[in-house]
């Protein structure tokens, strides 16, 4: 289902640290965004989003009431999120969802 993912350029495969995948390979190539095919493309890769997202919305509407406390929350809240969209958009690239150019999933 989840392929493994080699840089197009020299064929290493990229290292997935911590769910992450870095935005560069050690041969100085550059993982982009491939532009979308379509539509239909692009609604599929919303849905996906949106749902892989899903858990993190869910956690701080239960938490809203200590983040109208404490900005320092709203800080770890933000790095969280910010984190877990990089995880999405690395599953998103292995489940074939989202091209990135320089970036082989086999």
């Amino acid at each position: 289902m989840t392929g493994e993912m080699a840089c197009a350029r020299c064929g290493r495969r990229v290292p997935v640290r911590f769910g992450v995948m870095p935005r560069r390979c050690a041969c100085g190539a550059e993982f982009e965004w491939a532009p979308f095919g379509g539509t239909g493309r692009v609604a599929a890769f919303l849905m996906a989003l949106a749902l892989l997202m899903s858990p993190l919305f869910v956690l701080v509407w239960i938490v809203r009431s200590l983040l109208q406390d404490s900005i320092v929350l709203h800080v770890v809240a933000l790095a969280a999120a910010l984190y877990w969209l990089r995880v999405c958009e690395t599953l998103l690239v292995r489940l074939g969802l989202l091209r990135m150019e320089g970036v082989d999933v086999a």
